[in-house]
C-alpha cells in the first residue's frame, strides 16, 4: 500500500516546463499559467523575441520556444511546431493623428523613406528590430527587403517589445507602427491614446479576419525538440480546453484547437 501511494504521488507531481520567446505570445502564456497548473504543468515564461525563442528551444535552454512567425527553412530541421492560435497585425497611430486609414501604397512610401508625411501630416515611422516575429510578417506581407528591391528606410525608429512600441506611439502624436491586434486592442482598452487604422479601408477586426477580407495575419506557435513530444501533447490538451479557448478569444486571438 505504501508503495502504491508513493507511486501515485510521483505521478501527480507537477512538471516544470519553460517557455521563452515572442513578446506577442508571452502575455497569453502567462494568462494560461494557472490553467496549466491545474493540468500538472508548472509553466515558467519569459520573453525575448521569436528568434530568441527558437534558439532557446534548439539549444535546450527552454522546453518550448514561443514564436509569432513561421519557421525559416534553416530552422525547420531542428524543432517541431505546435500552432497555438492565429493572430493578425494592424497599423496603429496616436489618437491625435488626423487620419483613420492607411493604404498599402502609403505604407510602402513611408517605410522605404519615399515620404515622411501622410496627407501633409508628419510621420515618425517605427519598425521592429531584427529577430521579432512581427517584423518578419510585416516585411513579408509588404515585400520589404533587398530581394524585392524595396529596402527599408535606414532612418526608421527601431524598437523591440510590443509594450515599447505602444508607449512610443502613445507618447508621440506623429508616431506610426504595426503590431499584433491582440496587443493593440488590450492597450486601447487600458486607455492608451492610440488608435487602430484601417488598411486599404478594411478594419482588422476578428470578423474581417474570419471572413478572409483582412489578410495581414500569422500563426502564433510553440516550437520544441522531438524529445519534448510528450510534453507538447500535454500542452496541446490544455490548449484544447474551453478555458484556454476563452482566454485566447478574449485576448483577440483565433484558437486552432
Amino acid at each position: 500500500t505504501l508503495f502504491f501511494a508513493a507511486s501515485v504521488a510521483a505521478e501527480t507531481e507537477p512538471v516544470t516546463v519553460t517557455f521563452a520567446g515572442s513578446t506577442t505570445v508571452f502575455p497569453f502564456m502567462e494568462q494560461l499559467t494557472p490553467l496549466m497548473a491545474k493540468h500538472g504543468i508548472e509553466a515558467k515564461v519569459q520573453a525575448g523575441g521569436s528568434s530568441a525563442g527558437f534558439k532557446a528551444a534548439k539549444a535546450g535552454i527552454a522546453d518550448f520556444g514561443m514564436m509569432s512567425r513561421e519557421l525559416k527553412e534553416g530552422e525547420k530541421p531542428h524543432v517541431t511546431t505546435l500552432v497555438m492560435s492565429r493572430d493578425w497585425l494592424v497599423m496603429l497611430a496616436n489618437e491625435a493623428a488626423p487620419f483613420d486609414n492607411i493604404t498599402t501604397e502609403e505604407v510602402l512610401d513611408i517605410y522605404t523613406g519615399k515620404t515622411k508625411e501622410l496627407d501633409g501630416y508628419k510621420i515618425n515611422a517605427i519598425a521592429k528590430e531584427a529577430g521579432r516575429g512581427t517584423k518578419t510578417i510585416f516585411d513579408k506581407y509588404f515585400q520589404f527587403g533587398r530581394e524585392h528591391d524595396r529596402p527599408l528606410d535606414k532612418s526608421l525608429i527601431i524598437i523591440g517589445p510590443n509594450g515599447q512600441a505602444i508607449t512610443t506611439v502613445a507618447g508621440d502624436e506623429h508616431g506610426l507602427t504595426y503590431l499584433s491586434y491582440s496587443a493593440v486592442d488590450a492597450a486601447i482598452q487600458q486607455g492608451e491614446p492610440i488608435k487602430m487604422l484601417t488598411l486599404d479601408g478594411v478594419a482588422g477586426t476578428p470578423e474581417n479576419v474570419e471572413s478572409g477580407e483582412y489578410t495581414l495575419m500569422r500563426s502564433l506557435n510553440l516550437v520544441y525538440k522531438p524529445e519534448n513530444k510528450a510534453l507538447a501533447e500535454k500542452v496541446r490538451n490544455v490548449l484544447a480546453t474551453d478555458e484556454a479557448r476563452t482566454i485566447l478569444i478574449d485576448g483577440g486571438l483565433r484558437p486552432i484547437h
